[in-house]
This record gives C-alpha cells, structure tokens and sequence, in this order.
C-alpha cells in the first residue's frame, strides 16, 4: 500500500488512503443530529477523527469492520490535529489484504533478544517448584505466539506490538537489581511473580481489530485469568509446594496496589511490595517516555507536555533530553551475571520460545 503517512500530515493538509480504526463511538450533536468520533492509525501515528452528520447503519457498519478507506482534511482542534471525514468506506481486513498488527506502532526492541533473555531468566530460577510452575503456564497452546505480539496496555503504557514481552523484560532486570540490593528478599519468588503477573495479558488483549480487550479481558481481567493458570498449572504439576504457590498468587493478584486499580488485594509480603513498585516505576517512566517522543520538541518548543492520566502531571521535559538524539532514552535490556547464565544445573532444558 502506498500512501502517506499520518505523521507527515499538517493543518490544511487532505488525506486520502486506508487507515486502522480504533475506538470509534456513535454521539449527539446539540443539534440533535448523529456523528462519530474515532482514531485513525497507521503504522506512524494516530489522530483523532470526526464523521460529522452520520447515521446509525454507517456506524454499525464501521464498527463491524476494522478498517475504513477515507477522504478526509486535516484541521487543528484545541492544539491537536484531528481528521474530518468527507466520505469513508468501511473495508473487512480481508478485502484490504491486511492484518491490523500492521497498523500499530511496535516495540523498538529485537523481540528474538527479549525471548532469549527472558527464556535464559526462566532457566536460572533456582527453586525448582516456581520454575515449574513459571514454565508450565509458558507452555501454554499459543502463550508463546502470542507473547511475541501481546501490547502490555491498551493505552497507558507499553501500548504497542511486543510491549508486554519488553514490559516483563524490563522489570526482571529491575527485580534483579533490587534483590541485589535487598538481598533477603526471595529472589526466585519475586522472578516468578514478575514474570508472570502480566502474562495473562496474551489473552487479555487481541490485536486483531486494533488493540482491544477480548470478552476475557472484559469478564476477568488479567490478574483473574492469572491465578487460575497459576492454579492449574500448580495443580497438573501436583508435587509443588503450596506456600510456593500462593506467595506468586499474591504477587500477582496484588501488583496494581490499590483496590480501586483492579487488584483483589494489596501487597501483603515484601516481594509483592518490591512487584508493585517497580511495575509502577516502569510503566510510569516508558509513558512518560511516550510522551516526550510525541511531543519531540525544538530549541524554541514548550517544554511541558499534555496532560497524563497515568502520570496526573503535565510533565516537563528537561533540554538534555534532546541532545541524545532519537534514541533519548535508551530501552532496558537483561544484562545478568555470565556465571549465573551459564549454571546448566539450575535449568530444565529450552523453553517453548
């Protein structure tokens, strides 16, 4: 396909071309007449967009199918570029000859590093019962396909293709470091916790009409999804230790910290208070991330960036962030120990990636 690029669009600009639809809701104008507020996504970026005067049968239409081919003018809305559609054609991702993955930004990390990294972890889990029970959920059918492509959010943080798999990369660096520093604290228990406390998220989440929520994301979420695997797997495994067990549950169930944040339960042990907040360091830094990378701003550009709900601050970024370049910030990446890599006698063979 060839067309320009959302990114390259200004105030005035016309777009023509076919674009991911995401989030698309039917409203009222004053006027009592129908319109329908969405965002367009290419590969690049996505903007906010606005059917003026639809009807409901075009909403269902758009709202059946994944992608829509438009006509449409760039216009500047309250300091934000917005599309308004002049006409649209609802597409299925068959008639285009397209998967929706195409269209969402993804990781800049190599994902084949980030399994291989992930994969030695796992195999340097010293206690043998939270190994087992961390490998037994990985191999479940289609958990680890699913991985390679899995976002980590829909929208707060690590909302891209690959997100989830750099997320729980990131924090097992970050665990490490902190049992480090904290060295009476349960290495192993705490590895397994961070490991596995969004991995529930592959089925959480689909990527198939953009990033999405499945009925189960809908009906359970992923911490409930997470502990019955949790439970199943301890249970086929049958000789692991209950204790072991329970401790990676409360991990897990209590990650998010706050019962008002969707966890059952607040951190109860020092390793679910260690998981908390370095998933919340790491969600919180890569967002504020993302919004420096949109905001990219010059020598004479604001300093401060729009409001964000994740952070609850209009963050401010300082001037030597700039001087790096694009690569401002440099993605995390597993450096462990080359002796604790190589302890073939604390793993149990590859791991299904």
């Amino acid at each position: 396909m060839n067309q320009q690029t959302l990114d390259s669009k200004r105030s005035g600009d016309r777009v023509e071309g076919v674009f991911l639809v995401e989030n698309a809701s039917l409203k009222t104008a004053r006027n009592g007449k129908l319109f329908i507020t969405m965002t367009l996504r290419d590969h690049t970026l996505g903007l906010k967009a606005v059917r003026w005067e639809s009807n409901r049968d075009e909403f269902r239409e758009l709202d059946r199918n994944p992608f829509l081919r438009v006509q449409a003018r760039v216009e500047e809305y309250q300091g934000n570029l917005q599309l308004i559609l002049d006409n649209l054609d609802p597409l299925s991702a068959s008639e285009v000859g397209l998967q929706a993955a195409e269209f969402l930004p993804r990781t800049s990390c190599d994902i084949e590093v980030l399994e291989r990294e992930l994969e030695e972890r796992v195999t340097a889990i010293k206690n043998n019962d939270v190994r087992q029970v961390v490998v037994k959920i990985l191999e479940r059918p289609g958990l680890r396909d699913q991985l390679r492509i899995s976002p980590a959010g829909k929208t707060m943080h690590h909302a891209y293709i690959g997100g989830l798999l750099e997320h729980v990369v990131s924090l097992v660096t970050l665990a490490d470091r902190i049992c480090d520093h904290y060295s009476w604290l349960d290495r192993d228990i705490l590895i397994g916790g961070v490991i596995l406390h969004d991995i529930a998220k592959t089925a959480e989440l689909g990527v198939e009409n953009g990033i999405s929520y499945t009925n189960e994301g809908q009906l359970l979420g992923h911490i409930v999804l997470c502990c019955n695997w949790i439970h199943e797997a301890s249970t086929e495994l049958e000789d692991v230790d209950h204790e072991t067990v329970l401790q990676i549950q409360h991990i897990v169930a209590s990650h998010h910290g706050f019962l008002e944040f969707g966890s059952p339960k607040k951190p109860m042990t020092a390793e679910a208070l260690a998981m908390h907040y370095i998933d919340n360091l790491d969600a919180k830094l890569m967002a504020f991330l993302g919004l420096y990378e949109k905001a990219s701003p010059g020598p004479q550009d604001p300093r401060f960036g729009e409001h964000s709900y994740i952070l609850d601050v209009r963050p401010y970024f300082p001037e030597h962030l700039d001087t790096q370049g694009s690569n401002a910030i440099e993605r995390p990446e597993i450096k462990r120990n080359k002796a604790e890599s190589s302890d073939s006698s604390q793993g149990t063979g590859s791991l299904p990636f």
